[in-house]
C-alpha cells in the first residue's frame, strides 16, 4: 500500500457556478413558453419551492428578475426539509425592470432536500413562470399566507397557486 499525502487546502480548485428554481426538466414538463414577468400571487404569501443538492456547496449569492412595475420588498431563504429557515436575506427594497442580486454571509449545504423561499410584500411583478394548473402542487411546492418576512420556522401548506418564482442562488463547491 502506498502513501498518499493530504492535499493542502490551496491544491484544491473551486467550481462556480449557479441553481435555479427553474431546472430544464421543470420547465419542460410544463405548458408554458419560457419564464416571464408575472405579479406575485398575493401579498404577504411565501413561496416554497423544493430543491435537491447533490454535492456539498456553499450559496454565496441570490438573485431574481423583477418587472416593470416600481416599489415593493422581497425576503428569500433557504429552508431545511423539516421547514427550519437556514438563512435568508431580511426585507429588501424592490428594484424595477432589473436583475436583483443580494450577497449573503456564505451558507454550506450538505447533499439533500431543501426549500428555495420567497415573500414579497406586495402584488408586484417578478421574474417565474405560470405552469397549467396543479403543476405547482405536484412538484412539491408549498405556500404560506402573511409570511412576509420570512418566518424561522415555515408552516408550508398545500398550494394552489400557479406561479413559480425564477430565484437563482450562486454557489461554489470543491473540485477533487
Amino acid at each position: 500500500m502506498s502513501y498518499t499525502p493530504a492535499r493542502p487546502v490551496e491544491a484544491l480548485t473551486y467550481r462556480h457556478y449557479a441553481i435555479s428554481t427553474m431546472t430544464e426538466h421543470q420547465v419542460r414538463s410544463m405548458t408554458v413558453s419560457a419564464v416571464a414577468s408575472a405579479a406575485w400571487p398575493l401579498a404577504n404569501l411565501a413561496i416554497y419551492v423544493p430543491l435537491y443538492i447533490n454535492e456539498t456547496v456553499t450559496l454565496y449569492e441570490v438573485g431574481f428578475g423583477t418587472g416593470a412595475t416600481a416599489g415593493g420588498n422581497w425576503d428569500i431563504g433557504i429552508y431545511d426539509s423539516a421547514g427550519t429557515r437556514l438563512q435568508s436575506t431580511g426585507t429588501q427594497a424592490r428594484t424595477a425592470s432589473a436583475w436583483n442580486v443580494n450577497n449573503w454571509t456564505d451558507l454550506t449545504l450538505q447533499p439533500g432536500w431543501y426549500y428555495a423561499a420567497m415573500a414579497a410584500n406586495g402584488t408586484d411583478n417578478y421574474s417565474g413562470i405560470v405552469p397549467a394548473a396543479g403543476i405547482c402542487e405536484s412538484i412539491g411546492i408549498c405556500e404560506q399566507q402573511t409570511a412576509f418576512v420570512l418566518p424561522a420556522t415555515a408552516t408550508l401548506t398545500r398550494t394552489t397557486r400557479a406561479f413559480i418564482p425564477s430565484i437563482t442562488f450562486a454557489l461554489r463547491s470543491v473540485a477533487l
